[in-house]
C-alpha cells in the first residue's frame, strides 16, 4: 500500500479572533499545523503529504519542506474546504493515475491530536472505499424544526478525520462532483454522493478540532498532559 495524506489548512479561522491564521497559533512549543503534519512525517504508513492552504500563507510555508521530508506539494486551496481538498487531490492526480498512489488520507490541519493507532485502524479497512472516525453524539442532542423539538434521532455520530479512502475511487469522485456541481461537506460526504460506501470505526476523545479560543484552551490541556 501506498498512501500520501492531504492536509487542508486553507480556513480563516475568524472564529478564533485571532490576527493570525489559527493553525500557526502555539500549543506546548509547536504550532497547530507543525503537529498535525508531524503525525503523518512520523508514521511509516504514510510515504508522501500535500499541504493545501491560503494563497495568503502560502510563503510562510516555504521553510516546511525542509523540516518535513513527506512533504512532496504544497498548493493553494478553494474558497471553501471541497475546493481545498480538491486541490490536493489534482496535485497527486497523476501518480494516482500511474498506480503509485493508492490510498488517499484527508486531514483537517485544526486537529493536531490524532493518534498513529488512529491511522493504523483506518487503513487496515479494505473492504469498503472509505473509512472514518467519529464519536457518538450526546444521547440528549435533539432535532429542531420552527423552533421546536421534531424528533430524538438516535446513532448520531459526530465524525472526524483522518479519512482513509481508496485513490481512485476518491479522485473519480472528486472528477464527476466538478462535473455536476455537487459539493461536499466534508470528502466522506463526496465519495458516498457518488455511491462509494463508508465505514465508521471509533474516533479519539483528544481528536478535537480546534475552532476557537475555549478549543485552544482544550488543545493546550491535552498537549500537557502528552508531556
Amino acid at each position: 500500500m501506498t498512501a500520501a495524506a492531504i492536509v487542508v489548512a486553507g480556513g480563516e479561522g475568524t472564529r478564533m479572533r485571532s490576527q493570525v491564521n489559527k493553525i500557526f497559533l502555539d500549543i506546548g512549543g509547536h504550532s497547530i499545523l507543525e503537529r498535525s503534519l508531524a503525525l503523518f512525517e512520523t508514521s511509516p504508513l504514510v510515504d508522501e503529504m500535500v499541504l493545501v492552504g491560503r494563497s495568503a500563507d502560502l510563503p510562510r510555508f516555504e521553510q516546511l519542506p525542509g523540516r518535513f521530508r513527506k512533504l512532496r506539494s504544497i498548493v493553494a486551496g478553494g474558497d471553501i474546504r471541497h475546493g481545498s481538498e480538491f486541490a490536493g487531490l489534482r496535485a497527486i492526480a497523476p501518480r494516482i493515475d500511474a498506480g503509485q498512489i493508492d490510498t488517499v488520507l484527508v486531514h483537517d490541519a485544526v486537529r493536531p491530536f490524532a493518534s498513529e493507532d488512529l491511522l493504523r485502524r483506518l487503513l487496515a479497512s479494505h473492504e469498503t472505499i472509505g473509512c472514518v472516525p467519529g464519536l457518538p453524539v450526546d444521547r440528549h442532542t435533539v432535532l429542531v424544526e420552527n423552533g421546536s423539538i421534531a424528533a430524538y434521532p438516535r446513532n448520531l455520530f459526530a465524525i472526524q478525520t483522518p479519512q482513509a479512502f481508496q485513490a481512485t475511487w476518491l479522485l473519480e469522485a472528486h472528477n464527476k462532483a466538478a462535473r455536476q456541481g455537487f459539493v461536499g461537506t466534508d470528502t466522506a460526504s463526496v465519495v458516498e454522493w457518488a455511491g462509494g460506501d463508508i465505514r465508521v470505526i471509533e474516533g479519539e476523545p483528544d481528536n478535537i478540532k480546534i475552532t476557537t479560543p475555549a478549543d485552544l484552551a482544550h488543545a493546550e490541556r491535552i498537549a500537557s498532559d502528552r508531556i
